[in-house]
């Protein structure tokens, strides 16, 4: 059975839009699950929500395995910018409604841009589009 283009764009677009949401509301309202398992689990968490929402929007609006070039693949720099952008916004609410905002945590969600906005780029130069 073979997935329609665009059954594969809703589905990115949906995950992208739902692993923001959730790492919106651990950010904001809620602890996240297993906060305090170990040292350092939070710089973790921070890095791996940020890096598969990274993940997903960049496959959902640069590139489309298979299915082209998504409706910002000109701006794929920019899409990670902003996305670390949103990272520090939201280390800046954090800080206004009494959550810790850390410097490293911001860190850890560039490190995880970075690596996503990497293995999209080496992805795509591996197998084109089309």
């Amino acid at each position: 059975m073979r997935i329609r283009g665009s059954a594969v764009d809703v589905v990115l677009w949906g995950a992208a839009l739902l692993c923001a949401a959730m790492t919106l509301w651990w950010s904001l309202a809620s602890v996240p699950p297993g906060a305090s398992l170990f040292v350092g689990v939070d710089k973790l968490e921070h890095g791996l929500a940020y890096f598969v929402t990274s993940l997903l929007f960049l496959l959902a609006a640069v590139w489309r395995p298979g299915r082209g070039d998504g409706v910002l693949a000109r701006w794929s720099v920019w899409v990670a910018v902003a996305l670390v952008a949103a990272g520090g916004l939201v280390e800046v609410l954090q800080s206004l409604i009494g959550r810790d905002a850390e410097v490293r945590d911001w860190l850890a969600e560039i490190v995880a841009v970075a690596l996503a906005w990497g293995v999209v780029r080496a992805w795509s130069a591996l197998r084109p589009s089309g």
